[in-house]
C-alpha cells in the first residue's frame, strides 16, 4: 500500500507543476512599463519665508507616455539632503537621505504643499519628489531644487503706503539686523507682496528691489490693496529671506479733477439771475458747484450745486440795491473725496 500511494503523490504533484505552468483562464500580453508608470513631475518650486521652506508641485496626471492616468497616485516621496554650505559641491553626487513619505488627499487633483521649518542656518537644502501609485509603480525623480538657509534678517522698519492716482507707493527702512542681533554687511534687496482681500498675498513679479521705495502702477481707483515687505541678504552668493514686515492697506484714488465749463453766462430773469454753462464731456462726471463773487470781494461764495445732468442754475435771492457780482463754476468728479476744476471765467452781473 505504501509504494502506491506514493505513486499517486507524485501524480498529483506533477498535475499540479503542469497546472501552475499553463496558468489559469486567458492570456494577456505584457504591459510595457511606460504605459503605466507616472510622468516624472517637472514643476518642483520653492517659496522662502521666516519660517522656513515651502515646497509645492503639481499633481500627476498622466503616464510618461502621455495618456492619462489608470489608477490613484497613493503618496509621494520626498528627497531631502542637508549640506553645510562650506561642504557643498555642485558636482558632487547629492547625499540624499531616506524618503519622507506624503501621504496623496484622495481627489486632489491641484498642487501639493509641503512646508519645513526648523531649518539650520548655514546649510543647503536640495530637494527632489516623486509620486508613486503602488509597491513597484513609481515615477522618475522630478527637477531639483536647492535653496540655502540662513538666519533671518528682521523686518524692514517703518513701513507705510501712500495711496495715489491709480497708484500706491511703499516706503521703509533697512532692518537692524538679523533675528539673533548680529549686525549684517552684507547687501540686502527687497521683495513686495500683495494682496487683494488683506490674507492671501502673492509676490510682485520681477528683480529683487535695490532701494527703500516701490511704486505699485495701473491699480484701480477706489479699491483696497494690502502689502508687505521682506528683506532678503545677499551673502556669500545665496540670498536668504528675511521677515516680513506687518501687512499695510491703501486704497489708490482718482486725483485728476475735471476741465472747467466753458460759457458761462448770468441773465436776469423774474425769479432771479440764472446762471449758464456748456457741458463738460468727462466720464466720471459727478456734478457743477456755482459760485458768487461780489465786486469789490477777493473770495468767490458757493451758493449751490447741481448733478452732472444739469447745466443752469437759478440764484433766486441775488444781492439786493446797486452792485456788480461775478458768477462762476466748477465741474467735480465722483472721486471720494471729490476732484474739483479750477473756477471758469466769471459771467458779470450788474444792477444799475
Amino acid at each position: 500500500m505504501k509504494p502506491a500511494t506514493g505513486k499517486i503523490v507524485v501524480v498529483l504533484l506533477g498535475l499540479c507543476l503542469m497546472t501552475g505552468l499553463s496558468g489559469c483562464g486567458k492570456k494577456t500580453r505584457p504591459v510595457p512599463p511606460d504605459t503605466v508608470m507616472p510622468a516624472p513631475i517637472t514643476d518642483l518650486n520653492y517659496h522662502l519665508d521666516e519660517k522656513g521652506v515651502a515646497l509645492s508641485w503639481s499633481y500627476p496626471r498622466q503616464t510618461v507616455q502621455g495618456e492619462r492616468l489608470p489608477y490613484r497616485i497613493e503618496k509621494f516621496e520626498l528627497l531631502r539632503a542637508v549640506i553645510p554650505v562650506k561642504d557643498y559641491c555642485p558636482d558632487c553626487p547629492i547625499p540624499f537621505g531616506a524618503p519622507i513619505e506624503i501621504t496623496a488627499e484622495s481627489g486632489d487633483k491641484g498642487r501639493v504643499f509641503y512646508q519645513e521649518t526648523l531649518l539650520r542656518p548655514n546649510h543647503r537644502y536640495v530637494y527632489r519628489v516623486r509620486s508613486k501609485a503602488g509597491w513597484f509603480v513609481s515615477s522618475d525623480d522630478s527637477n531639483t531644487v536647492s535653496v540655502v538657509w540662513d538666519t533671518p534678517l528682521l523686518a524692514p522698519m517703518n513701513f507705510r503706503v501712500e495711496g495715489g492716482d491709480r497708484s500706491i507707493t511703499l516706503y521703509w527702512q533697512p532692518p537692524p539686523g538679523l533675528l539673533d542681533g548680529t549686525l549684517v554687511s552684507d547687501p540686502i534687496r527687497y521683495q513686495v507682496f500683495r494682496s487683494t482681500d488683506g490674507e492671501l498675498f502673492t509676490e510682485m513679479p520681477g528683480e529683487l528691489i535695490d532701494g527703500l521705495i516701490y511704486a505699485d502702477k495701473g491699480l484701480r481707483n477706489s479699491k483696497n490693496y494690502w502689502y508687505k515687505v521682506r528683506a532678503m541678504r545677499l551673502h556669500a552668493g545665496t540670498v536668504a529671506a528675511g521677515m516680513s514686515s506687518p501687512a499695510l492697506g491703501a486704497l489708490p484714488r482718482d486725483l485728476m479733477p475735471p476741465a472747467p465749463p466753458q460759457k458761462v453766462r448770468a441773465v436776469a430773469t423774474a425769479e432771479g439771475v440764472k446762471i449758464i454753462w456748456e457741458m463738460v464731456a468727462e466720464p466720471d462726471l459727478a456734478g457743477y458747484r456755482i459760485y458768487r463773487r461780489a465786486g469789490q470781494g477777493s473770495t468767490p461764495e458757493l451758493i449751490g450745486e447741481v448733478g452732472g445732468a444739469g447745466l443752469s442754475f437759478l440764484d433766486a435771492k441775488p444781492p439786493r440795491g446797486r452792485g456788480v457780482w461775478y458768477y462762476s463754476v466748477t465741474a467735480f468728479d465722483q472721486a471720494r473725496p471729490a476732484n474739483e476744476s479750477t473756477h471758469s471765467m466769471e459771467s458779470l452781473y450788474s444792477v444799475e
